[in-house]
């Protein structure tokens, strides 16, 4: 018994010449060799895809980096040419001579603070001698 969708006299025969046959047999070898080439390709694509998209996560993280510390230098930047406002002190102490407290001096001072100069006035008095006033101008060294 036999089928006809599986019959032999349905099929038609093609005869090829021994040239034919060689072409033939080189082009489904090409055909193979090109579908194991594409897949290759296709593999290496797709990881020069992933490396690029590797690369641009890390360029905008770095950008995000310079960014932020652009953004602290800025910060540093305005807190060192801040102008130091003027300030104005007033004491009152007791200086000694030569660490013996036989005349001490009582004094009142007054100073103006600008930048590193200091600008001010003393006044002073002792007991057994006419008190006085002095000009104070002084640099800040450290």
């Amino acid at each position: 018994m036999s089928f006809s969708s599986f019959s032999q006299t349905d099929t038609p025969v093609v005869i090829l010449t021994e040239n034919q046959a060689r072409e033939v047999a080189k082009d489904l070898v090409r055909y193979d060799a090109l579908k194991e080439i594409h897949v290759k390709t296709q593999v290496r694509l797709n990881l020069l895809l992933e490396k690029e998209n590797l690369l641009q996560d890390r360029i905008s993280k770095k950008d995000s980096i310079i960014s932020t510390q652009q953004e602290y230098i800025d910060v540093q930047d305005k807190i060192i040419n801040a102008k130091k406002p003027i300030t104005f002190n007033g004491f009152v102490g007791v200086q000694t001579n030569q660490l013996s407290l036989t005349e001490p001096t009582l004094y009142i001072q007054t100073e103006v603070e600008i930048s590193k100069f200091t600008v001010g006035a003393r006044v002073f008095a002792q007991p057994n001698n006419p008190g006085g006033y002095s000009l104070i101008v002084q640099y800040k060294i450290f």
